[in-house]
């Protein structure tokens, strides 16, 4: 069973069956949001945590462009097109200094808020994030690379939080837009640029082994385009200027791989098939395509939401046995779908001016405080890539710490 087979209101079981991120979410029906209490705030202010590490943190995007490959989710014969965005440590800032980016463009924002968040325009104002735009590179040698693949219907900046927090502390991460699988995909052309959508038939059409076929498939690619940027080649479509020693600062002799739902099944997939990609992380992910009988011989972390879902858990229990290197599986406790993205933090303070009923939010958003849920997945994550591509140890994963009581060890 896919995704489009249940109302958008099902449990979020089948969600996570189906692979999805947000097919759970209610659908914006209505321009006004549902009142609540006796007033609505005229305009809310969406913020993200500040990154934890000691370097300044800056990012960019490129567009790349897979001439070899037909899109086929594209509605259109096409090749196949990706946006990526790179977060790494930044060198200190001159006396201007550069802006910080927003959280995402407005034609991604506008197209968020309509399809995804039934929010009505100018009741959201979206704070820069943490990261510096295009900014030099840090002249601190070469970091470990890690990879983001968000979730169906996900986009790259969801997962903003936990990148600007990871280059902070010395890697180079990569969030991969899965152009007609995210929700929106703005690339440059025209004044404004051209915004693509997700194509849900065109997804639908394929099994959800295909569809993690095809993601990973992008992953390789952009590996590949990584190589040529670290070799002193610029990938980037429109050959645009690049922040200088952006190549340099690669390390591609250790990278990881980190996903959300179909993203963490993208990811298991990519260690499956991709030899240099070292580790992995899936965050309440399901398990497709060859790896689920195959199984693993590289470090994998399992961090699932708290609730009872009996697909995910089938998955993992049959993938478990067939893991043959280190290997954890956490909980969150407290924890909902959406808790491992930015939405953890950005949410709950929209929650007056979203058009979703109060069962559906606790569901998705869980109970846990996002702030904590945020500084538990950074300081896992971190311990996590610090462990294998860094090797340095670490006494996080042996036993329960009172710094962090809401991540629980299952296995």
């Amino acid at each position: 069973m896919t995704d489009r087979h249940r109302p958008l209101l099902a449990a979020l079981a089948a969600v996570l069956a189906a692979g999805a991120l947000v097919a759970a979410a209610p659908a914006a029906t209505a321009a006004a949001p549902t009142p609540r209490g006796t007033s609505t705030p005229a305009s809310i202010r969406l913020t993200l945590p500040a990154p934890t590490g000691p370097n300044p943190v800056a990012t960019t995007a490129l567009h790349l462009v897979d001439q070899h490959r037909t899109d086929l989710w594209a509605p259109t014969p096409r090749p196949r097109e990706l946006m990526v965005q790179l977060w790494y440590p930044a060198a200190a800032c001159g006396p201007s200094g550069r802006p910080r980016v927003p959280w995402t463009g407005t034609a991604e924002q506008a197209q968020l808020e309509s399809g995804f968040l039934g929010v009505t325009p100018g009741h959201l104002v979206w704070a820069p994030t943490h990261s510096l735009q295009d900014a030099p590179a840090a002249r601190t040698g070469r970091h470990p690379v890690v990879l983001y693949s968000p979730g169906s219907r996900g986009d790259r900046s969801f997962g903003t939080a936990e990148a600007e927090d990871l280059a902070s502390r010395g890697y180079v991460v990569v969030g991969i837009d899965h152009t007609f699988d995210a929700g929106e995909v703005l690339f440059p052309g025209g004044p404004d640029g051209r915004l693509e959508v997700r194509n849900t038939p065109a997804v639908h059409a394929m099994t959800d082994d295909e569809i993690v076929a095809y993601r990973t498939t992008d992953t390789r690619f952009v590996l590949d385009r990584l190589t040529d940027l670290a070799a002193g080649d610029n990938p980037d479509a429109e050959r645009r200027d690049l922040p200088p020693g952006l190549g340099a600062a690669l390390d591609l002799t250790a990278i990881g791989m980190l996903g959300h739902s179909m993203g963490g099944a993208t990811a298991v997939q990519t260690l499956h098939d991709e030899p240099r990609v070292l580790a992995g992380v899936s965050l309440d992910g399901p398990v497709f395509g060859t790896a689920a009988t195959d199984g693993l011989a590289r470090p994998l972390l399992l961090i699932g939401a708290s609730d009872v879902r009996p697909a995910r858990d089938a998955m993992w229990d049959a993938l478990w046995p067939r893991l043959t290197s280190w290997r954890r599986q956490l909980t969150l406790s407290g924890s909902g779908h959406l808790t491992f993205s930015d939405f953890a933090v950005l949410l709950p303070a929209a929650r007056p001016v979203l058009s979703w009923p109060d069962e559906q939010f606790d569901q998705l958003l869980g109970t846990i405080d996002g702030s904590r849920a945020v500084a538990a997945q950074r300081a896992y994550l971190a311990a996590f890539f610090d462990l294998h591509l860094r090797h340095r140890p670490t006494t996080l994963f042996d036993s329960p710490t009172p710094l962090f009581p809401e991540m629980l060890r299952r296995r």
